[in-house]
């Protein structure tokens, strides 16, 4: 049943629109247009003032904003996980590790959830979570190949992320919110906590992103993503883990012969006030650049919007991106470096979550 760990089928392959490209060719990344346009486009005109569905959209589901609450750990979450052979991103204007500051952050967090036009119905098979305690948020998505044997794709996405939301409670309750020595939140356990209570059959892509004082610490599996944007600009992007094309890691079921949660990539990150996370699955990054996500928070930011509009407005900008037949996508991009010629968007279910880091008294 190794094959139902395939975004699409052979089948699809054959007949969805990837055609092989005979010499098997590769466009240098240099040579790809950042905005995506290597052909002017031939869909009507969109601006992001067209971003907000009208009255009685099945879009949103379950918008959540989460203020900034105290109890968050000090900096030796740096310390420790470096000594576990995590990544420390060194991102620009001080942005590299430092145990030794005292500044605590927390998220501000709103999520949007727009599922594939064809499964409204069902909510879609993306899912994600944002914990009460302001400290951890993550996103999933069920591989949709499940759906060709009778599985709903969607299930294991919605309770893997439901058990990560109350793994993460329950870590933050077992330490003590008083204590500066407060033991520091690990995505890592908490995915791994997930997988583990999770009994759906199915698989799905993750990423987990948990506050530690003043760091950000990352465990991603799969082409889901997670982003950091500071003034305005791209600072960090998680890289994708792909077995091959449209063949993201996974985990899942017992009889899905998936990954391991341990082969996740973990990263920390240190923050900044203001800083921009932007959690999203691959509906969002399969379709959108990095430069146009950072365009169009900058236009929300402009409009001082709060995170749960501006998730909001990304995620209808890349459902914009998904349905224009001519736009050179990221998912194009792949496409054509993996050998097989395909324009366009991707249609797909889209969840994003936007946090801004707010600093705690």
């Amino acid at each position: 049943m190794f094959g139902l760990c395939y975004r699409t089928t052979t089948a699809a392959h054959s007949s969805g629109g990837y055609r092989p490209i005979n010499d098997n060719r590769v466009v240098p990344a240099t040579q790809w247009p950042r905005d995506g346009r290597l052909r002017s486009s031939t869909s009507a005109p969109w601006s992001l003032d067209q971003a907000y569905p009208t009255t009685g959209s099945t879009g949103l589901l379950q918008p959540r904003r989460c203020l900034a609450d105290d109890g968050l750990a000090g900096g030796a979450a740096v310390e420790s996980a470096a000594a576990r052979g995590i990544v420390t991103a060194t991102l620009p204007n001080g942005g590299g590790a430092n145990p030794e500051s005292s500044v605590r952050f927390a998220l501000s967090a709103g999520a949007y959830v727009l599922p594939h036009p064809d499964k409204m119905e069902k909510g879609g098979e993306d899912w994600y979570f944002v914990a009460k305690h302001r400290r951890a948020v993550g996103v999933a998505d069920g591989v949709g190949g499940w759906s060709e044997v009778g599985v709903d794709a969607g299930a294991y996405a919605r309770q893997l992320m439901g058990n990560a939301e109350a793994a993460a409670e329950e870590f933050a309750a077992a330490s003590d919110q008083s204590s500066a020595d407060q033991p520091e939140l690990s995505p890592q356990d908490i995915l791994e906590s997930a997988y583990q209570m999770t009994t759906a059959r199915g698989s799905a892509t993750a990423c987990v992103a948990v506050v530690n004082g003043n760091s950000l610490s990352v465990s991603n599996l799969g082409d889901s993503g997670l982003l950091v944007l500071r003034g305005g600009a791209v600072a960090f992007h998680t890289p994708q883990q792909q077995h091959g094309f449209n063949f993201p890691y996974q985990i899942g079921s017992a009889d899905s012969m998936s990954d391991s949660p341990s082969s996740a990539q973990r990263f920390v990150v240190a923050l900044q006030q203001g800083d921009l996370i932007v959690l999203g699955t691959d509906g969002l990054w399969d379709n959108c650049f990095d430069e146009e996500v950072a365009s169009v928070l900058k236009y929300c930011g402009d409009r001082s919007m709060d995170v749960a509009k501006m998730a909001q407005v990304l995620a209808h900008y890349a459902r914009h991106r998904a349905s224009d037949s001519k736009f050179a996508s990221p998912f194009a991009y792949a496409a054509f470096q993996a050998g097989y010629a395909y324009m366009g968007g991707k249609m797909d279910d889209i969840t994003v979550i936007v946090c801004q880091a707010e600093a705690l008294p």
